[in-house]
């Protein structure tokens, strides 16, 4: 459902090639060349590049770096013109404007501080997720996606009046106000329970992500906006569930490594994965944090002591880390 989260695999047009292959390419158009224009030299030439010793040889080789270096960077930009493959801030604010969707402010920071603390704007993953939802809302809720688009985006639908103060004449008005409360809400799950009856949860960004009273009463006072709701359902806005786990590992190096730099790595890459499990209907899995733990560090073996067994949650739940407990050993082969 989220492109940008499962892209498709790049096309070959966006690849850059090996050096190797590029190289026996510059090569072979500079002999096609010289064959073509200079055929008396060709020969030679041809015998030079085959000389590693050659200066000559050593300018062509350069060459193919920095013409490697412009096609990366070429393709570096044709990705950020797609939605599943960008990773720029602007291009993606500039991606997600043509559905409407604007990044939202997570944390207005404090400006008048000393030193200021500037404000915390809604992830990529974040905002690209909504952009993603946001096609299955253009109507109206109705669908559990609309549901959790317009629970994620708070004042996102304009107040439309209609006045006709005059026969023949008809003027529509379209107020964007600001929610006092947008970006606060970091997902939303819904659910038909019963025949009319749906239940929304959300999350939140802050803290174990248990919404508080205003919030809740926030969402269900705009799901239930009379452009917004369906007049079949009976919808109810509530806190989910929330699954605390604790990650207990040990890991083994070779000797070399700092273990305090080793330690601190793979802290913070089960903080990463944890952060991006903190949803509704995420999932802890041991063997996906064994694989990054020892990506992240460069041990070579660990042992995952808890979490023993995979914590998979339902639509009403999300899982968050309590505590995070890592060893690290040196062993000798």
């Amino acid at each position: 459902m989220f492109p940008h989260q499962n892209p498709l695999p790049k096309p070959e047009i966006i690849k850059t090639p090996p050096f190797e292959v590029l190289l026996q390419q510059v090569q072979q158009d500079i002999l096609a060349y010289f064959t073509e224009h200079a055929p008396d030299d060709a020969t030679a030439l041809g015998e030079t590049l085959g000389n590693e010793a050659e200066l000559l040889t050593k300018f062509v080789e350069a060459f193919t770096v920095i013409l490697q270096n412009h096609i990366r960077q070429l393709n570096g930009q044709a990705q950020q013109m797609f939605g599943m493959y960008v990773t720029d801030d602007d291009m993606t604010d500039l991606i997600v404007s043509q559905l409407g969707v604007t990044r939202q402010v997570v944390d207005p920071g404090d400006p008048g501080a000393f030193p200021p603390i500037p404000p915390v704007m809604e992830s990529n993953d974040s905002l690209l997720s909504r952009y993603y939802l946001a096609a299955y809302a253009l109507a109206s809720t109705g669908t559990r996606s609309g549901y959790r688009f317009h629970a994620m985006t708070l004042g996102g639908r304009p107040e439309v009046q209609i006045d006709s103060h005059e026969p023949k004449r008809v003027v529509v008005t379209y107020e964007y106000l600001e929610h006092e409360m947008a970006g606060l809400t970091k997902d939303a799950q819904a659910r038909q329970v019963s025949p009319g009856v749906v239940d929304c949860f959300i999350l939140t960004h802050e803290g174990n992500g248990m919404p508080s009273s205003s919030l809740i009463e926030a969402t269900q006072s705009y799901l239930t906006r009379d452009d917004i709701a369906q007049e079949t359902d009976l919808i109810t806005v509530k806190s989910p569930e929330i699954r605390q786990w604790q990650c207990e590992a040990k890991l083994y190096t070779r000797p070399g490594p700092d273990a305090d730099v080793v330690l601190a790595a793979a802290e913070k890459a089960v903080r990463a994965y944890a952060l991006k499990q903190h949803r509704l209907g995420g999932s802890i899995e041991p063997s996906m944090l064994y694989s990054v733990l020892l990506e992240s560090t460069g041990a070579y073996r660990g042992e995952i002591i808890q979490p023993a067994q995979p914590l998979r949650c339902a639509y009403s739940e999300a899982p968050y880390l309590e505590s995070v407990k890592i060893t690290v050993g040196t062993e000798n082969v």
